[in-house]
């Protein structure tokens, strides 16, 4: 049973959150980050988030029985992420922030349902935008979606290296990530419930890759300054592990302050981010 479309354009919010110190530490250590104490790291937008995007997902009647639900949720990986940074978050900050369901999507073997929030601060000026897609697999049509004719045809493999940056992935970052971004989604936490879900195992949060991956992208070209960093945007291409070795390679974009980038496994070249982006403030 697929996804009720009668949710599409479903506002919750807004909703406000203090941002406590402890947390923007917690998060920071979890993915491996050099921030001063008192500057989130990009991706934290994601810690009071998460709680919101978990209410949308938890309404019986978004899937049509409770039974369902706990089936979705269980088939649920995150498949692409965007966000748009207009200031930096500090401890301490009151943030207010708003969650709409912009789209449920048929991908054949499954549906993709689209969140898009938006955070403000207390003098109602933008702080972040993030747009998360949540595929829910074996709820589709099973017919396949048409491909988009928009989708670039040159490989970033023949574009030019701007640099390389080695990520290793910690064995418990699942368990510390977990609780610094308040994701305690089990497949990142037991390994027979992923197994349940058809996976391998533990998997690694999508936006823990995805922090770990703008930590990365700083230390190569901006020295951790987060605050130069306007967009960052990747879809996440295949699963990563506890313990796995990453590579980060940027490339040359179109524009002079954008570059693009992809995440490979180093052990079997596997692309685990694709098509990502990233926009700086020069």
């Amino acid at each position: 049973m697929g996804l009720n479309k009668k949710f599409i354009g479903l506002q919750l919010g807004p909703h406000v959150y203090e941002i406590p110190e402890l947390q923007v530490l917690f998060y920071a250590n979890a993915i491996g980050g050099t921030n001063m104490a008192d500057v989130a790291p990009p991706c934290f937008s994601a810690v009071y988030e998460l709680p919101l995007i978990y209410e949308i997902l938890g309404n019986v009647d978004l899937h049509g029985s409770v039974e369902q639900r706990d089936k979705n949720m269980l088939m649920m990986l995150h498949v692409d992420q965007s966000m748009k940074f207009y200031k930096s978050i500090y401890a301490g900050d009151e943030i207010s922030y708003t969650a709409e369901i912009t789209d449920i999507e048929d991908r054949g073997s499954g549906e993709v349902i689209r969140i898009h929030l938006v955070s403000t601060d207390i003098m109602d000026r933008k702080v972040v935008e993030s747009n998360w897609g949540l595929f829910i697999r074996d709820i589709g049509s099973g017919k396949r979606p048409e491909k988009s004719s928009s989708k670039k045809s040159s490989s970033l493999d023949q574009e030019k290296i701007l640099f390389k940056q080695d990520l290793g992935v910690p064995q418990d970052v699942t368990y510390k990530y977990s609780k610094a971004s308040n994701d305690m989604n089990p497949i990142h936490l037991d390994d027979e419930v992923a197994k349940r879900a058809g996976l391998p195992g533990i998997v690694v949060h999508g936006m823990c890759t995805m922090a770990m991956t703008a930590q990365g992208i700083l230390r190569s070209l901006l020295h951790s300054e987060q605050v130069n960093l306007s967009s960052l945007g990747g879809r996440f291409a295949a699963p990563v592990f506890p313990g796995d070795a990453l590579e980060i390679a940027g490339y040359e974009a179109d524009e002079g302050n954008s570059l693009s980038f992809d995440v490979s496994r180093k052990s079997d070249g596997v692309k685990v981010i694709k098509d990502g982006s990233v926009r700086l403030i020069l």
